[in-house]
């Protein structure tokens, strides 16, 4: 009797040890035939909670466009939203979360800050991601794993400041900037550009995140006599700026950062915002074909406009996309190596090359509001 239940335990435990090898092949097989999942780290509550709507957006839309073609490899895309909470710390938290979701990739929110803050647990994570906040800085990491998805700022500073001087023949120029490191950054380069055009700024203000009242900085630029602007904010800053500069009459020519341009800070400034000057990254007047007809099916889907955030995001999954086809799987080092890969890939906002600093984006538009749509004056070609 012993014997013999001594031979059922035996054939018991092989029996059990063949099922589980059944069901991990099975397993390897289902996963195969899963969604990719693409993380994203976006504001989805608080203050830049409209941020992170025109992310959504984006995001869905290719996600919804690349399945309806078969997805990528055989496989459909997911993407999987965390909140930012519309600060560094919740950008931290968000990607904290993310990396532990089974993530092949992961984009993170447009600013800078957020990014820079993202960056040492992106490289500690080892997923390959796409941010897009424009800070020079970000190349600077020298992050193996992150890749900026937009032109930097050395690029486009440059040119506003290069506009002021060669085509408004500005002489007096004032620079305002919010003190987050994207715009102080920008502002920098902005500074010496002006220099090294023999046009010194005649006056340099700064002013905190969040401020709503920028009446100090804009009357002492009114002071200086200074005979234009180049100012780097934020979108809600930025709208509130063009209100407040006509409240003080200072009708002199704003050249600002993208956020002058957007949707957000438009409606906010609503008529105070015609005629201002802008560096963008992306609008719906692009002379780009691939960004004539995103305009169109995004305002086809979603009623409304599209604008810069949901553009960039937009362009940011469809180079996860590629990346991910080039990978031929999700294994994240040929992914990241995929993705350093890329080069003149035409999206809805710029063309893309990653450089050996995972540096993205290429070039920006010069543009004016003009009965508060944004129209293209020229192209400028970083590299």
């Amino acid at each position: 009797m012993k014997r013999f239940l001594t031979v059922i335990l035996v054939v018991t435990m092989i029996g059990s040890l063949l099922v589980g090898c059944g069901s991990s092949e099975k397993a390897t097989t289902d996963d195969k035939n899963k969604p990719i999942r693409i993380g994203v780290v976006s504001s989805l509550t608080g203050e830049r909670a409209l941020h992170g709507q025109y992310t959504r957006n984006g995001i869905q839309l290719a996600v919804e466009e690349i399945n309806a073609q078969g997805g990528i490899n055989g496989r459909k895309l997911e993407a999987v939203f965390e909140d930012d909470n519309g600060n560094d710390a919740g950008a931290v938290n968000a990607f904290n979360k993310l990396s532990g979701s089974n993530v092949a990739v992961a984009i993170g929110p447009i600013f800078s800050t957020m990014n820079l803050a993202m960056s040492p647990g992106i490289k500690k994570a080892e997923i390959p991601t796409l941010v897009i906040g424009s800070s020079n800085d970000i190349g600077n990491q020298k992050n193996p794993w992150m890749f900026q998805a937009r032109t930097n700022d050395a690029i486009s500073a440059t040119a506003i400041a290069k506009y002021a001087a060669n085509q408004l023949k500005l002489k007096k120029i004032a620079i305002m900037h919010d003190t987050d490191n994207f715009a102080s950054g920008a502002a920098a380069v902005a500074k010496k550009a002006l220099e090294d055009l023999n046009l010194p700024p005649v006056l340099i203000v700064a002013y905190n995140s969040g401020d709503k009242d920028f009446t100090p900085q804009l009357a002492k630029i009114k002071a200086s006599g200074a005979d234009g602007i180049l100012a780097w904010s934020q979108q809600t800053e930025a709208g509130l700026i063009m209100k407040q500069k006509k409240a003080l009459d200072l009708n002199i020519p704003l050249i600002g950062s993208n956020s002058y341009v957007t949707k957000i800070a438009i409606d906010l400034a609503k008529e105070n915002a015609e005629d201002v000057y802008s560096v963008a990254d992306y609008v719906t007047s692009t002379p780009i074909p691939k960004g004539q007809e995103f305009a169109k099916k995004y305002k086809e889907k979603y009623k409304i406009d599209s604008e810069f955030n949901a553009a960039m995001t937009y362009d940011a999954l469809y180079l996860a996309a590629e990346a991910l086809k080039k990978a031929g799987s999700t294994e994240k080092e040929a992914v990241k190596k995929a993705m350093s890969s890329i080069k003149d890939f035409v999206g809805v906002s710029t063309t893309f090359t990653f450089d050996e600093n995972n540096r993205g984006g290429t070039g920006v538009w010069i543009v004016q509001t003009k009965k508060g749509n944004p129209v293209v004056i020229e192209a400028v070609k970083g590299r």
